[in-house]
């Protein structure tokens, strides 16, 4: 079978990878220590996955971000190449994703809206507050393969006006390999700089077409960069 194997840290958190618990699909998920805690079908990974990358001095480019910096393909622009070059993937398909994305102009950062309550007065320690909630958008889609799904949560940019639309993977443990090749990781605890391995083969590259249109999807921005990725793939295409 055509496969190929992404490497996950489990022991610890990577800033983009970490490991939480949902109780019920209802829950917002919350990390756990993987060395302290004994795996369950409850647990899943959090993966804020990429498609792109800035190079370094005398890398490659594969195409021109909206930001104007010079980048290559990555994480799941990598996957999608992967499934071009192995027919997992027509070309017909990433053709069809091209034509879905272009003819979008709906964007999840101009749409879902931050909201916050009006201010109530609370006393806290004999100190005098006011208070209110703050609201941050969450969507969630699942897609048809092993109970996987993504979550995007729109917040504010950190270093300029407006609002970012972040997209996380969500992966069960369960579904992930051990080295040996076994989905060993229900009922114990993760050992110290232990990895896991999501096989993306015909069984699920289907995810990850859908996850690249719901980049898309995200803002004018990430529609710039999904269909520079797209030209660059295709381009390489026979």
């Amino acid at each position: 079978m055509k496969s190929l194997n992404y490497e996950f840290p489990l022991s610890k958190a990577t800033g983009k990878i970490r490991i939480k618990e949902r109780l019920a699909f209802s829950d917002y998920g919350q990390p756990v220590a993987p060395t302290k805690t004994i795996i369950t079908p409850k647990h899943y990974i959090e993966w804020q996955i990429g498609y792109d990358r800035v190079i370094e001095k005398d890398e490659i480019v594969h195409f021109i971000g909206a930001n104007g910096k010079e980048k290559q393909i990555y994480e799941l622009s990598e996957f999608l190449e992967f499934g071009l070059k192995t027919n997992l993937i027509s070309k017909k398909e990433l053709e069809n994703l091209r034509l879905k994305i272009e003819n979008n102009n709906i964007f999840i950062d101009e749409k879902e809206k931050i909201t916050r309550e009006h201010f109530i007065s609370e006393k806290i320690g004999e100190i005098e507050f006011l208070k209110s909630r703050v609201s941050y958008p969450l969507l969630v889609h699942k897609f048809e393969s092993k109970d996987m799904l993504c979550e995007i949560i729109v917040r504010e940019k950190q270093r300029a006006v407006g609002t970012m639309p972040m997209l996380y993977f969500c992966i069960p443990v369960a579904n992930l390999q051990d080295e040996k090749g076994k989905f060993s990781f229900i009922g114990r605890q993760i050992q110290s700089k232990e990895n896991g391995y999501l096989q993306i083969n015909s069984s699920n590259i289907a995810v990850f077409v859908k996850m690249f249109q719901i980049f898309g999807l995200l803002s004018k921005t990430h529609k710039h960069d999904c269909l520079e990725i797209l030209n660059y793939i295709l381009g390489g295409a026979k």
